[in-house]
């Protein structure tokens, strides 16, 4: 396979949440996801789609019907089955219903997009990660702006402020992009010399409350590359 396509990977990924990639092709894209960062992107945003859909949905309680059968299979004399009329369960079958909808939308869309609307998306995106690998800010390159999302894995500290800078080629100094979410979804305004091409790394630093107060990093605690995908 050519692992390569953004396009393949977005469905290996989706399939690999879904739980639906199984067997053989399931262990290749685990090893994959060791070696390939679009790979473990692509997995981890695939995971806040279907952890927002879940979330969204609320819980409904099964019927006297279901208890009653779960009961008896754990002990048939404690709670002997009685015939009763069935109840409508149609409330749990549309919430499931909902899910595996909405999940399956979100897949198609991947799937089934146009050529074309795939190169036009093309993206510059990058990834934060802490030691353990865990992801805690994602940001996506927009024609203006940055768009940037935290991480449930991101544990901030309340009395500090996490700053983003990008370093450019030939040049020492760091430039300031903006002071990042500790929760949730921001934008940022994309700066004038913001140029992939002039990137060579970002970085994130820990600061005082509001943002450094010299111009530059105070503690740099994380660096990463940009990547066009």
């Amino acid at each position: 396979m050519n692992y390569e396509n953004q396009t393949l990977i977005d469905m290996l990924a989706a399939e690999y949440v879904l739980g639906t990639l199984r067997g053989p092709a399931r262990d290749r894209f685990a090893r994959l996801m060791l070696t390939s960062t679009r790979a473990r992107e692509a997995t981890w945003m695939w995971e806040q789609h279907l952890n927002n859909l879940a979330s969204s949905i609320e819980s409904v309680p099964p019927d006297e019907a279901v208890w009653e059968k779960i009961a008896s299979r754990i002990d048939p004399n404690v709670v002997p089955l009685q015939l009763k009329t069935k109840k409508p369960r149609s409330t749990i079958l549309q919430a499931w219903s909902l899910i595996a909808t909405a999940a399956s939308i979100v897949l198609a869309l991947i799937i089934w997009q146009p050529h074309e609307s795939v190169t036009s998306q093309a993206q510059q995106i990058a990834l934060f990660k802490n030691q353990a690998e865990s992801a805690l800010w994602f940001i996506d390159v927009q024609d203006d702006s940055l768009a940037i999302k935290a991480s449930t894995a991101l544990i901030p500290r309340t009395d500090k402020d996490y700053e983003l800078w990008m370093i450019l080629k030939g040049q020492e100094a760091p430039i300031s992009l903006g002071l990042l979410p500790k929760s949730g979804r921001i934008e940022l305004p994309k700066n004038t010399q913001f140029n992939a091409n002039d990137i060579a790394l970002l970085a994130v630093s820990l600061e005082p409350l509001g943002g450094s107060p010299n111009g530059s990093p105070t503690e740099v605690l994380y660096t990463t590359e940009l990547v066009i995908l």
